[in-house]
C-alpha cells in the first residue's frame, strides 16, 4: 500500500511540475503577444529599377558578381506583402537564388487605395508586368527572361506568358491556383457562383479588404491557425530562433493589403467560377490569353500539405499546356512553408535554382 502511495505521490509531483511549466510558458507567450518584439523582414539589399503608380520593380544586388545571363522575375500575389520571399537571411527565396548566381528581380505591387478599385487583370498584366519585362530585358540585354509566380502571382504570370510568349524564356509556378475546375479545397467550394458573389464585396467596400481576406484564410484551418499556432509558441518560448521566426510571420500576416476591386471580381468570376484560362477562353483587353502559347519550359512547385491551393490546381495547367519541357517539384509542406520552411531551403530551393540555371545557359541576343 505504501508503495502505491509513493508512486501516486511521485506522479502528482510530476504533474504539478508540468502544469507549472506550462503555466510559465503560456504567461511568457501572452506577454510577448501583447508586446511583440521588433521583427526585421525583407532585408536583402536591392534597388528600385522601375516604378509605376504604386508598383515598384526591385532589383537585388547581392550574390556573386557574375550572374546567369537570364534574369528571374519573382511575381508574388496581390494579397499580403512580397517580403515573404525574403523573410530572413537563412530562409529567403531571394537569398537562396541569388547565392547560386541568378539575377533576381521582384515586383512589389504596392497597397491599392480607393482610387485603384478599377484596376483589373488587364492592368496588372498589360500595364505593370509588361513594363517590368521591358525594363529587365533592356537592362540585361536579353530578348526574354524567366519568371517565377507564387500563388495568385502565378496566375498573373501564366496569363502574361500566354499573351507574350516571346518574352518569357521559362516559367515556374509555385503553389499557384490555375485550374479552378478541381473539386478540392475549401476555397473552390466557398467561391462557387451559387454561394458567393464577389460584386457584392466590391460594392460594399470598393476594394476587397485585407481583414476580410485574411479571416477567410484563417477559417480554412481554424484550429491550426489559432489554438495550435499559439500552443506552439508557448511550447517553444525558450527557443529564440523559433520565437524570432514566429513574430516575423506574425508581422507578415498582420501586414495585409486589400485587393483592387476589379481584379478581385476578375479572379473570382473568370477564375474560380468559370475557369476560363485553362478552358482556353480567357480574354484580356479583347485578346485571347491562349494556353496554346505556353510552349516555353515550365516548372510546377507544389506543397503536398497545401490547404489553400491544392497541388492539382497548379498541375492542371501543365496538363493542357503544349510545352514539351515540364518539371514538377513536390515538397511535403504547406502553402507558406514552401517559401519559409527550413527544409524547403535545404532541399527544394537549390533544385529550383539549378532548374533556372540549366534553362538559362545560352544567352539570347540583345534587343
Amino acid at each position: 500500500m505504501a508503495t502505491n502511495d509513493s508512486a501516486l505521490s511521485r506522479w502528482m509531483n510530476s504533474l504539478d511540475v508540468l502544469v507549472e511549466k506550462r503555466y510559465r510558458q503560456a504567461a511568457a507567450g501572452m506577454k510577448l503577444l501583447a508586446n511583440p518584439p521588433a521583427a526585421d523582414v525583407g532585408t536583402s539589399e536591392c534597388e528600385v529599377a522601375y516604378k509605376k503608380d504604386k508598383m515598384r520593380l526591385l532589383h537585388y544586388t547581392g550574390g556573386p558578381q557574375k550572374k546567369a545571363p537570364v534574369p528571374v522575375l519573382l511575381v508574388y500575389a496581390l494579397i499580403n506583402r512580397p517580403y515573404i520571399l525574403d523573410l530572413q537571411q537563412d530562409r529567403s527565396v531571394v537569398q537562396t537564388l541569388l547565392g547560386r548566381g541568378l539575377d533576381i528581380y521582384m515586383i512589389d505591387w504596392g497597397k491599392p487605395t480607393d482610387g485603384d478599385r478599377f484596376l483589373g487583370l488587364e492592368d496588372y498584366v498589360e500595364r505593370y508586368m509588361d513594363d517590368c519585362f521591358d525594363v529587365i530585358m533592356e537592362k540585361s540585354g536579353q530578348k526574354s527572361i524567366s519568371v517565377l509566380g507564387y500563388c495568385i502571382g502565378g496566375y498573373i504570370a501564366s496569363v502574361y506568358a500566354s499573351l507574350h510568349p516571346e518574352k518569357v524564356r521559362n516559367i515556374a509556378l509555385m503553389a499557384s491556383p490555375l485550374d479552378f475546375g478541381i473539386e478540392e479545397g475549401m476555397l473552390h467550394l466557398w467561391t462557387k457562383a451559387e454561394y458567393f458573389n464577389p460584386e457584392l464585396v466590391v460594392e460594399a467596400f470598393g476594394n476587397a479588404p485585407s481583414e476580410f481576406l485574411n479571416s477567410g484564410f484563417t477559417m480554412l484551418d481554424p484550429i491550426g491557425n489559432t489554438v495550435i499556432k499559439y500552443m506552439g509558441l508557448a511550447e517553444n518560448i525558450e527557443d529564440k530562433e523559433f520565437v524570432d521566426m514566429f513574430f516575423r510571420m506574425e508581422k507578415w500576416l498582420s501586414d495585409g493589403i486589400p485587393v483592387a476591386g476589379a481584379f478581385y471580381i476578375d479572379l473570382i468570376r473568370d477564375g474560380y467560377q468559370r475557369n476560363l484560362f485553362v478552358k482556353n477562353q480567357l480574354r484580356v483587353n479583347s485578346r485571347k490569353a491562349s494556353v496554346d502559347n505556353l510552349t516555353m519550359p515550365m516548372l510546377a512547385i507544389v506543397a503536398e500539405k497545401d490547404h489553400i491551393v491544392p497541388p492539382s490546381s497548379t498541375l492542371g495547367l501543365l496538363k493542357v499546356a503544349p510545352s514539351k519541357d515540364k518539371t514538377t517539384f513536390s515538397f511535403p509542406t504547406g502553402h507558406i512553408g514552401l517559401s519559409v520552411g527550413s527544409g524547403s531551403h535545404k532541399d527544394l530551393w537549390p533544385k529550383v535554382a539549378k532548374w533556372f540555371l540549366d534553362h538559362s545557359k545560352t544567352p539570347s541576343s540583345k534587343r
